[in-house]
């Protein structure tokens, strides 16, 4: 039955009532040069230097420790022989060496997470308060200062080394919370996955490229640059976030109207109104539950592997750090490769939320487990093997967490 004139056709009942599938679409908005899109190219940066200066620890301590100075109880390290490289080309060893045992090596790589899981929580709720643009510009530009503090905290002594990581951990702690205010007023929900995917892509870009290059820097230079080098980027970003970041699009002096109006009215019907934080029901979700063991399995493998593997492969496996840090960046590339194609799907497919976790877990529990790199690393497939059974086990609960999250309450 046609619409009186003057009047338009009301939907139906059980039609499709969300504004953003009928206006607003992204096509009529530009995408090149578009305020939201500088916004995840700036995070994307932004996450790269953060993860740079989380991992390049991991490499520069193999160079700063003394040749053997936890061997004496190990009976694995002399199984795999040195491995001589073809390029005879001498390293730098200017380098100071500290006499750190297995255990104080231990304290100073965990001592990270000590900071790390303290201001999770505590950050979400700030950048409600402040704004997540300075809550991650002063938490990174944090971390990247106490990064070029770390030699000099070396030289003080191991306990002051280890307060500086943890200090370094609770500035990156508030940086994810603040990330994700910040795309709660700026992400359309037509374009979320794909903007999210590129500012978080950096993360994992910024341990490619910080492995290898923390292992060549200490080969050639000194392990201090590592930290100088990466430490005074940080600072440079800080300069550009504060510049051209904004919390909301109101506030942004350069965007577009269009692009504002775009923004605003997709975002119109999507925020809570709800005041208080529903814990009991949240406590008893099981979807909820599922994600957070899922989540808990991959972060226990990566952050092991992130961590650890360097010094395993080089007192172990008796790699030098000029041999080992391509080998180590395999995963991270993967990772890059499976969060930003997802992300392109996504757009198209009434599954997105389950999407690009599945196809990133699956790549990140099996395809790196099959990647020959030599025969030495066969020892590093069965410990990877090994490591990922939990990862794997948590793509199942992923998949049943989103299936019950999509039945009606």
């Amino acid at each position: 039955m046609r619409a009186p004139a003057g009047r338009e056709a009301e939907p139906e009942d059980g039609a499709d009532r969300t504004p953003l599938l009928g206006e607003s679409q992204p096509g009529t908005v530009p995408t090149c040069c578009s305020a939201r899109y500088n916004l995840a190219l700036l995070a994307f940066f932004g996450f790269f230097l953060l993860y740079a200066l989380r991992v390049n620890l991991s490499v520069a301590l193999v160079d700063m420790v003394e040749p053997n100075t936890s061997l004496a109880n190990n009976t694995t390290s002399k199984v795999c022989p040195e491995h001589s490289s073809a390029l005879n080309i001498p390293r730098n060893t200017t380098g100071k060496k500290y006499s750190w045992d297995a255990d104080t090596q231990g304290w100073i790589l965990g001592s990270f997470f000590y900071g790390y899981i303290i201001t999770q929580i505590p950050g979400g709720y700030f950048a409600r308060k402040i704004g997540g643009k300075l809550l991650l510009g002063f938490g990174i530009l944090g971390t990247a200062v106490f990064t070029l503090f770390t030699p000099l905290a070396a030289d003080l002594g191991v306990g002051y080394l280890i307060a500086v990581r943890a200090l370094e951990g609770l500035g990156e702690g508030v940086t994810f919370p603040a990330m994700h205010a910040m795309w709660s007023s700026w992400a359309p929900p037509l374009e979320r996955s794909k903007l999210l995917s590129i500012s978080y892509a950096g993360a994992q870009l910024g341990t490619v490229v910080s492995l290898p290059l923390s292992g060549l820097i200490c080969y050639y230079m000194n392990w201090i640059y590592v930290f100088y080098i990466f430490g005074a980027l940080g600072v440079f970003w800080f300069l550009f976030w504060i510049g051209l970041a904004n919390d909301t699009p109101e506030t942004h002096r350069r965007i577009s109207p269009t692009e504002r109006e775009y923004i605003l009215s997709s975002l119109k019907d999507q925020l809570s109104t709800q005041k208080s934080v529903p814990w009991e029901p949240m406590l008893k979700s099981l979807p909820l539950w599922a994600i957070v063991v899922a989540h808990f399995s991959y972060n226990w493998t990566f952050y092991t592997l992130l961590t650890l593997l360097p010094t395993y492969m080089k007192e172990i496996l008796r790699f030098d750090a000029q041999e080992q840090t391509p080998k180590d960046t395999i995963q991270e590339i993967l990772q890059d490769a499976a969060k930003i194609d997802a992300s392109l799907l996504a757009p198209w497919q009434k599954i997105n939320a389950f999407l690009i976790p599945h196809i990133s877990f699956v790549l990140r529990g099996s395809a790196v487990a099959k990647v020959t790199l030599n025969k030495a690393d066969k020892i590093v497939q069965q410990l990877v093997k090994w490591l990922f059974l939990p990862q794997r086990a948590s793509n199942e609960l992923v998949y049943i967490a989103h299936r019950h999250a999509w039945v009606p309450v």
